[in-house]
């Protein structure tokens, strides 16, 4: 049985695969919200890597070689994980497999770690900078609101999606069976790999699904499904 899972970004939720998700056949559908997995999980914070909430999803939800795990940004870097630990499929859209390629002005989780304790992430100071800097029109809304949601979000689990996507991890994520990105893309850098280029920006799954859904489709075609 074909089970699709969608894992969504930093301080996004699976409402960004809607547009994407009915698109893609499935027998089997789990769209994961990571705030309620860290919420039943309630992990020591200083534990959390990718590398440990990747055990956590697999064992919680059984994650298997027959799953296909469609991740966007974190997501994707967190499918990747999975893909090392269960040998699911993995499908990475504006995401990465190298840390290197996240845009971030530190990768120091101890530095972020201290800006998120005196409230320099969540600040409203830190919300009109970046959106006065984000350089796209087309998604300029939806990440308005994303920033707004950061602002919003409990610190702790604000700070237990900064560890997934900052610290350390022992186990190297697998290389994903599929690479979806655009060029245009601020907040991820593109892949040295091969990879799949869509028109858009960091959320070309929700302004372009189609573009987005295509390689998906020839994929599950690939393993023998029909759309």
């Amino acid at each position: 049985m074909l089970r699709l899972i969608y894992i969504h970004g930093y301080v996004e939720d699976p409402s960004i695969f809607d547009n994407l998700a009915p698109l893609l056949p499935a027998e089997s559908v789990l769209k994961l919200n990571l705030q309620d997995e860290f919420a039943r999980w309630n992990p020591d914070d200083q534990t959390v890597n990718v590398s440990t909430l990747a055990t956590y999803l697999a064992k919680t939800h059984q994650i298997s070689a027959s799953d296909v795990v469609i991740g966007h940004s974190m997501g994707g870097w967190i499918a990747a994980n999975l893909k090392a630990q269960t040998g699911c499929r993995a499908v990475l859209i504006a995401s990465y497999t190298d840390q290197k390629k996240l845009i971030t002005f530190t990768h120091n989780i101890q530095v972020v770690r201290l800006l998120l304790k005196v409230g320099v992430v969540q600040s409203q100071w830190f919300a009109r900078y970046t959106l006065k800097k984000y350089p796209f029109n087309e998604s300029r809304v939806l990440h308005k609101t994303l920033i707004g949601t950061m602002t919003s979000q409990p610190r702790r689990y604000i700070y237990q999606q900064l560890r997934v996507l900052l610290a350390p991890s022992p186990i190297p994520p697998a290389s994903p069976d599929l690479r979806i990105h655009a060029r245009p893309d601020n907040i991820v850098r593109r892949p040295d790999e091969g990879y799949v280029e869509t028109p858009g920006d960091h959320f070309n799954l929700v302004f372009y699904p189609d573009t987005v859904a295509a390689p998906i489709l020839a994929l599950l075609k690939g393993m023998g499904i029909a759309a």
